[in-house]
């Protein structure tokens, strides 16, 4: 299957060797009621298996988060992250749109 979405990174681990690390999610598919995307972080986390939702949209939105968590963890225990020989953080990687008020229209 072709990935929905993927990004290779090179990371460095906090003992100094470099990896290809890539993020990938397939996109969601109907499972009985709810919605799955599989999911891998690669080599870290190969086959993290299919992240469930609702719909389409929550299972998108969850498999996200949990790549968001992972990489989290890998730099709160010293690794670093680069996409295109420059430093980059989950949260760069990851956009999230900030709550606008509601006005009236």
């Amino acid at each position: 299957m072709t990935a929905f979405i993927d990004r290779t990174l090179t990371a460095i681990d906090p003992d100094g060797s470099r990896f290809e690390l890539t993020l990938r999610i397939d996109a969601p598919r109907a499972v009985d009621v709810d919605w799955a995307c599989p999911v891998s972080l690669t080599p870290l986390f190969p086959k993290l298996g299919d992240i469930q939702g609702v719909d389409s949209w929550q299972a998108l939105q969850l498999a996200q988060r949990l790549l968001f968590t992972l990489l989290e963890g890998f730099i709160e225990r010293g690794g670093r992250l680069l996409h295109l020989d420059v430093p980059i953080t989950p949260t760069e990687l990851f956009v999230t749109a900030a709550p606008r008020p509601h006005t009236k229209v």
